[in-house]
């Protein structure tokens, strides 16, 4: 190597060594090259220990050193090189120790085999618990809680002794109560381990202190593992736990050789019991220790290194290695603020295709990085699809039971194994997931179908009980149509299923797990999507990556757990709050942008790097993670901190500022670090990107055009119709849509632009000749706007409102009030029969709803009361034919009440339920009540054809009685025949091939205003 403190690092072979870099100084690359070398010296591979943090990271560092290895000439190890976690070694210190002795290898005891132990043992326990924690004894959270109390305190050596002492010494009477537990629970595995397999078991907090404790008892063993080792290397020291660094002082102290890579700023595992302390302590754990301190980076060029240097300065702890010197000119840091997250995340999608497009940068040298998946992961995605920016997610960075593909199986195996956990809830979830494959629309119209069938039977139980009761006994669904049915039906077969795997006598977590899976045919669909390609596709190959996660994670519970139910499994999946460390295979991503967290993001390096969503309150996160049982509070005891308010937030801001060093350092070129600042002071930049930016003021700031083709072709052809455009833009437009076009580009081509090409039909909508139809209602309608009747007759009308449908049933039941004498209590059970069928938006209205109902109808009575003209008919049909040269046309229809006044003329009454009324100047010339007049003078009735006027009466809005709204008689109108007239206007336009927008005081309620050309909500369709 070129480097003389990295050759330095490389040629140590005798004492302990402590290498401190900042971030790309070649820490890891030193280490490879080191074992190379050692190697190379002819070592046996078996007499060298790596040791790391993590299965990923062991994984990654094994590939590193096998993949050197093999460019070396003629150098090619037999054996792989012991590249290990900790936690790894000590378990293969204690099996290959059982097996010298004869003994039955050790075991792991999972986290769910201690959940059942603790489950089982805590209502015989004779800890006297607090009062106040005695009602949550039972629950599953609780026994979770007193798990990861006892970890930690095995994790640092504590036994119940220890544990008690602490308890009365800061007066915690849960923990003395915990203390008691402690020692019952130990002798409960003590038993077990005798009595059982035949082998002891071992958790994973204690395996560390089990393994350091066996050498420290074992001379002989330990001075056979020293001389097998003869050279010890450590990646990520800072991130090692006291145990790990006990077991490191003897197998490699005393002077032997070891050599152990450090970055204390970068060390992010506080969580997890990691303590960068050591990097200051490491000479009193290896006496005679030298420190190299590697002062070139070689990722962060000189743009880079001053504006994170700043974030770094403020962190306490060794601060000699953060003083690096680029290798490299170049990098830039670059820091946004937006008004929303739409805004930042479209900035985030624009610089990631600049630098792809402008620049060359692969997809898959860029990364976006974010402080929680769970939170940020979704809206980011899909503004990066939206931009055309491909994305990938592997499956370690999301919490197992959090992946879209796996929680919907997890539910249905929940519901399937506990009858009480589907409910409506739960039953929605799996209509609409893969599973079931239901949209909105098929879930309404399987409630309907539903509905009506219970309805006709007398049941009136509403529909989310129907939707259980049918996922229960799927046989209810075959009066329901097919397609409808095909989702409940595809989710009831997949919960029995379930049962039925799980009631057979051994099942395995795996097997009821396949059993699912292979029936609900997901399998063949993903794949056949993945093979594909495009989004689809690798949205296919992460959901088939998650699920191969989901059986790894199965298969190693089976063996480790094997007489667990798969209730105790689904237990263990769903309390891991942290992505799952696993090794499976995963689809190949191809060249994607990544979106990953900050944790996940250590250990790795990209050109370019957007850190997404650095907010005051999210980044750092300052809220103190505080437990039932104190675990944190024991780790702070134990490690001599403070456990004031102010001790533990300034530790906490430490970890997060660590972390954002560690995601704003992982770039080679660029970095990005974006926030919200709201105007209303809600959402505000954090503390972090303030310090890493060279100005103190933030100015808002919104992203420019996109870099995609849809919005280049939009620009252009912009700049080509306006007019006011200099002639060189416009020619210059023209020439690129010209390109554009003969490559295909949609949207180029004027041949496709709306209002260029000839219409696809002039023809009018009734041939000449044909009688034109016209409703009473209709004319309404058209006089007010003719677009609005055309798209609302063709497929653009709203499905009729709950309001609506009470309206219709109001008007049903007046059909049975002739007169004033009619039965309130008839009419009221009229309404009330029928009133279930009605599909409210919400279960909490149908009070407030019936009620109105009911309202109407008394305001109907009162209103017949006082009403001085003589009923005919009700809901009485008409048609009747207006001679007109040039078209014949006729009006039909249907009027609620006909009367006849003390004159003998017919009055049409019209009952409204609406809140809606018009205006009492504009009755005169209602085109409604128009129309009806018309009908009547043209003979639709055989008692009269002399209109005696029409009439609105309003049972809806807020008055407490009807109210009558009168059109004159058209005998009484300057122009008599105005509304046939009006009649013969509305059959034309209704009979036209073209049809007028009207801006009308009905605007506003539209269904149509996206087809709208004066909306201003209106599109273009080519």
């Amino acid at each position: 190597m070129a480097d003389p403190w990295q050759r330095l690092v490389v040629e140590h072979v005798r004492g302990p060594l402590l290498v401190v870099g900042g971030p790309g100084t070649g820490k890891t690359s030193t280490l490879v090259e080191a074992v190379a070398q050692r190697v190379a010296d002819g070592e046996d591979p078996e007499s060298i220990l790596v040791l790391t943090f993590g299965r990923r990271g062991a994984s990654r560092l094994r590939d590193r050193i096998e993949a050197r290895l093999g460019r070396s000439s003629g150098l090619r190890t037999t054996a792989e090189p012991m590249v290990r976690t900790f936690h790894g070694y000590a378990f293969g210190l204690l099996r290959r120790a059982a097996v010298d002795r004869g003994e039955a290898s050790p075991r792991l005891l999972t986290g769910p085999e201690q959940d059942l132990v603790i489950r089982e043992l805590l209502p015989e326990s004779g800890a006297p618990w607090p009062e106040a924690l005695r009602s949550a004894l039972n629950t599953r959270a609780f026994a979770t809680e007193l798990r990861d109390l006892l970890l930690r305190a095995v994790e640092r050596g504590v036994g119940p002794d220890g544990l008690a002492a602490l308890a009365r010494v800061h007066r915690r009477s849960d923990w003395s109560a915990a203390a008691i537990f402690f020692r019952e629970y130990l002798q409960v595995l003590a038993l077990r381990d005798a009595t059982g397999r035949g082998s002891v078991a071992y958790d994973y907090a204690e395996l560390v202190r089990a393994a350091a404790g066996m050498l420290a008892d074992d001379e002989d063993l330990l001075a056979r593992e020293r001389n097998r080792l003869r050279y010890v290397y450590v990646d990520e020291l800072p991130d090692t736990d006291p145990a790990q660094v006990e077991l490191l002082e003897l197998v490699a102290g005393n002077g032997k050789h070891l050599v152990a890579f450090a970055d204390p700023d970068s060390s992010t595992f506080a969580f997890r019991g990691a303590d960068p302390a050591i990097v200051n302590d490491f000479e009193q754990y290896f006496p005679g220790a030298v420190q190299v301190t590697l002062p070139h980076s070689r990722r962060l060029g000189e743009g880079l290194l001053a504006p994170i240097g700043r974030v770094a300065a403020r962190l306490r702890g060794p601060s000699r290695h953060r003083a690096m010197l680029p290798q490299r000119a170049g990098g830039s840091v670059e820091t946004r603020t937006f008004a929303s997250e739409t805004s930042e995340a479209a900035f985030i999608a624009h610089r990631l295709r600049e630098a792809h497009l402008l620049r060359g940068i692969p997809w898959a040298r860029m990364a976006v990085v974010v402080r929680s998946t769970a939170r940020q992961l979704a809206p980011l995605q899909r503004a990066l699809h939206t931009a055309g920016v491909p994305t990938t997610t592997e499956a370690e960075d999301l919490p197992l039971h959090l992946q879209p593909a796996v929680a919907p199986l997890l539910l249905l195996l929940r519901c399937a194994l506990d009858d009480a956990r589907l409910d409506e809830d739960a039953a929605v979830a799996l209509l609409h997931s893969a599973l079931g494959g239901a949209d909105p629309l098929a879930e309404r119209r399987l409630r309907q179908g539903l509905r009506a069938l219970a309805l006709a039977a007398g049941d009136r139980r509403p529909s989310g009980l129907l939707l259980l009761a049918a996922l229960r006994n799927p046989a209810e669904l075959a009066m329901v149509e097919r397609r409808w049915a095909a989702p409940a039906r595809a989710v009831a077969g997949l919960l029995q299923q379930a049962r039925d795997a799980a009631a057979r006598p051994g099942a395995t977590a795996e097997e009821v797990l396949w059993a699912v899976w292979h029936a609900g045919g997901l399998a063949e669909r993903w794949s056949a999507l993945s093979a594909r390609g495009g989004h689809r596709g690798a949205a296919a190959d992460r959901d088939l990556d998650a699920v191969v996660t989901l059986f790894d994670a199965a298969a190693r519970f089976t063996d480790r757990l094997p007489g667990a139910g798969t209730d105790v499994f689904l237990d263990h999946v769903e309390g891991q709050d942290l992505p799952a460390d696993n090794l499976a295979p995963m689809a190949d991503r191809g060249d994607a942008v990544r979106i990953l967290t900050a944790h996940a993001a250590k250990g790795l390096e990209w050109d370019v790097v957007a850190v997404a969503g650095v907010q005051e309150g999210v980044w750092p996160d300052l809220r103190l993670r505080g437990s039932v049982l104190g675990s944190e509070l024991l780790v702070e005891v134990l490690a001599g901190r403070t456990m004031e308010t102010i001790g533990r937030l300034s530790a906490l801001l430490d970890e997060e500022r660590r972390l954002f060093y560690v995601a704003v350092s992982r770039s080679r070129e660029q970095v990005l670090v974006t926030a919200v600042a709201s105007g209303d002071g809600e959402e505000q930049p954090s503390r972090f990107l303030i310090e890493l930016s060279i100005d103190d003021e933030q100015p808002g700031f919104e992203a420019p055009r996109a870099l995609t083709l849809p919005t280049l072709v939009a620009e252009l052809r912009v700049a080509l119709v306006d007019p006011d455009a200099p002639e060189e833009r416009r020619a210059a437009a023209a020439a690129l849509l010209a390109r554009l076009a003969q490559q295909e580009v949609p949207g180029a081509d004027p041949g496709g632009w709306w209002g260029l090409p000839a219409l696809s039909d002039e023809r009018p909508l009734v041939d000449p000749g044909e009688p034109v139809q016209v409703t009473p209602s209709t004319v309404e309608s058209v006089e007010r706007c003719s677009l609005r009747w055309l798209l609302e007759r063709h497929g653009g009308a709203l499905t009729p409102s709950p309001e609506q449908s009470i309206g219709n049933l109001v008007h049903a039941a007046a059909m049975l009030a002739a007169d004033a004498s009619a039965d309130r209590a008839q009419l009221v059970a009229y309404v009330a029969d029928r009133f279930d069928a009605i599909e409210l938006s919400a279960r909490w209205l149908a009070g407030r709803e019936r009620d109105r109902a009911e309202t109407m109808l008394d305001k109907l009575i009162g209103w017949l009361a006082g009403n001085p003209r003589r009923l005919v008919a009700i809901e009485q049909d008409f048609l009747v034919e207006l001679a007109d040269p040039e078209a014949p046309v006729e009006i039909k229809g249907r009027v609620d009440r006909l009367e006849l006044d003390e004159h003998g003329r017919l009055v049409v009454v019209d009952l409204k339920t609406g809140k809606s009324i018009p205006a009492n100047a504009n009755l005169a010339e209602h085109p409604q009540l128009a129309a009806y007049q018309a009908a009547i003078e043209l003979g639709a009735f055989e008692e009269s054809s002399v209109a005696g006027g029409a009439a609105l009466v309003q049972l809806g809005g807020e008055t407490n009685t009807a109210r009558e709204q009168v059109q004159p008689p058209l005998g009484e109108a300057d122009d008599p025949n105005w509304a046939q007239a009006l009649v013969q206007r509305t059959a034309k336009t209704m009979a036209a091939s073209t049809f007028s927008a009207v801006v009308n005081n009905k605007c506003r309620v539209c269904p149509v205003k996206t087809a709208c050309p004066v909306s201003g909500k209106g599109r273009h369709v080519t």
